[in-house]
């Protein structure tokens, strides 16, 4: 994380994401797990609120690269996304 200004900063790092496919056993379709490396770039703001805490909020997105031929009418999937989260950070 980089704060050019005391209240916003910007970021980049990577993460591990896996996702489970768990078909009904009807649909005859097989079960797996898919385990990615994938990075992630952006910049958010934290808010002090007195003493006490600090509002958070921060947008991400997300540069991942999942192989999601092997289901079923997933074939205009986009595995890039973003991510937008809030917080409350208190100051103990």
């Amino acid at each position: 994380m980089l704060y050019p200004l005391p209240i916003a900063y910007a970021l980049v790092g990577a993460g591990w994401y896996n996702t489970t496919f768990d078909f009904d056993d009807a649909l005859q379709l097989d079960n797996n797990t898919q385990q990615e490396f994938g990075w992630h770039i952006g910049g958010g703001v934290e808010i002090p609120l007195g003493s006490v805490a600090t509002l958070a909020a921060d947008l991400r997105y997300v540069f991942l690269d999942y192989n999601f031929e092997a289901v079923p009418g997933t074939g205009d999937v986009k595995d890039d996304f973003y991510i937008v989260a809030f917080g409350l950070l208190f100051n103990l």
